[in-house]
């Protein structure tokens, strides 16, 4: 079938989501005769603009393009809003614009531009498929499988079938076929095994453990996954996470109605987010924002040799200062 030229993808559960993305490029290679030139951008690096004049502009390599916007909650503001459901009314010929969100969905505006059926919404798991997913993998492996040790998966292992897959398919590798799966087992090659990211340092910093938070710092820039701007953007999401919980809780919510709210569904984030709560108030966490988005604007300014210093001044002020820190750049070289 003919690829859709925009569709908002929402949901938490990110393996159906993105059975949905390899279909749509399928659907691209076959209504375009070759496969398409993919784009993958994150809403709080890319603005409204940038994203407009790549999907207008011409494909270079392919006959046409698919763009894949992440974190498209974060698109706000009247300018781009009406910007985008413009392009929404009039897209680019042979562009797919696809707009991802964990959430369950984007700013209305946008959502009402897309049209009913241009909104797909994938729920995330029950406990009871969950764990019936985690079983009838290992049970397609020829393993079995410790009830204790699916429960150990499910607490490790975010809510969602691609995370579970990934994780399952790594651990199963340790096995020979008739084996059996342990909790011991899954707590030596999951949880000591993972890789580093900037959800698992804002872990790190949400204990208040300012040399461990320095050191996963450290393994995320040495792998070179991504950039230092896309890290802190990343941070950024988990703190205004963080306050939209605060709000909700001093709005008189309950813990766990505040939790549901913010769809942080899994216990093990749920008590990351308690410690976080309890680490920085409601007025710290949004002075921590108000300087993480300044740190942002000097490492654009500034660029890459400046890179670690402000990281590491950011992670202070999170886990050392509880608060913002004088940013120490050089003063002539200080963006405006």
């Amino acid at each position: 079938m003919p690829p859709p030229s925009v569709e908002i993808l929402a949901g938490p559960e990110t393996g159906r989501r993105n059975d949905r993305i390899a279909q749509i490029r399928r659907d691209c290679a076959e209504a375009w005769g070759s496969p398409p030139e993919e784009h993958r951008l994150y809403a709080f690096e890319t603005g409204v603009q940038d994203l407009l004049g790549l999907l207008r502009n011409g494909s270079l390599f392919s006959d046409g393009k698919l763009v894949l916007l992440f974190g498209a909650e974060a698109v706000k503001g009247k300018s781009d809003l009406a910007a985008l459901a413009q392009y929404f009314r009039a897209p680019a010929e042979k562009t797919a614009l696809i707009l991802v969100t964990e959430g369950y969905g984007i700013e209305k505006y946008l959502e009402d531009a897309a049209g009913k059926d241009g909104k797909k919404i994938f729920w995330e798991l029950g406990a009871d498929e969950k764990d019936r997913w985690v079983r009838d993998y290992f049970r397609r492996e020829g393993l079995e499988i410790e009830p204790e040790a699916v429960e150990a998966i499910l607490e490790l292992v975010e809510n969602n079938t691609e995370a579970l897959k990934t994780e399952c398919s790594r651990l199963a590798l340790f096995f020979p076929r008739g084996g059996k799966v342990t909790a011991d087992a899954v707590e030596a090659y999951i949880a000591h095994n993972r890789e580093e990211d900037a959800f698992s340092l804002f872990d790190r910093l949400a204990s208040g453990d300012l040399e461990r938070s320095l050191e996963t710092l450290g393994a995320i820039l040495v792998s070179r996954e991504g950039t230092g701007i896309g890290l802190l953007g990343g941070l950024l999401w988990s703190f205004r996470r963080l306050r939209a919980l605060e709000e909700d809780l001093a709005e008189g919510a309950a813990w766990e109605q505040a939790v549901r709210l913010q769809r942080i569904t899994s216990r093990k984030l749920q008590a990351v987010y308690d410690a976080a709560r309890r680490l920085w108030p409601r007025s710290v966490c949004e002075s921590l924002i108000a300087f993480g988005v300044e740190t942002d604007a000097q490492l654009r300014a500034l660029g890459s040799p400046y890179e670690r210093l402000l990281l590491e001044l950011f992670v202070y002020a999170c886990a050392g200062k509880k608060g913002p820190v004088p940013l120490a750049v050089p003063a002539g070289e200080r963006g405006p």
